[in-house]
């Protein structure tokens, strides 16, 4: 799944949950936004290619995402 498929995904799963999201841009050049969910919040790469397993897996992890 790209980064936007994983954003829609986990925009969903939030909303299902009652928890603040929010996506931005960063502040510097480059590829990447940040996912604010509740009090988290974690830089990931804007990419129209898949993202690997483990770097899905590292952000969800880092958001304290248990049952996505």
């Amino acid at each position: 799944m790209n980064t936007r498929e994983f954003i829609r995904k986990l925009r969903r799963w939030a909303r299902k949950r009652n928890i603040d999201f929010d996506v931005r841009d960063n502040e510097s050049k480059g590829s990447h936004r940040t996912i604010y969910l509740g009090d988290r919040r974690q830089t990931v790469p804007w990419t129209t290619n898949d993202l690997t397993t483990g770097t899905i897996r590292g952000i969800l992890r880092r958001l304290g995402v248990d049952d996505f």
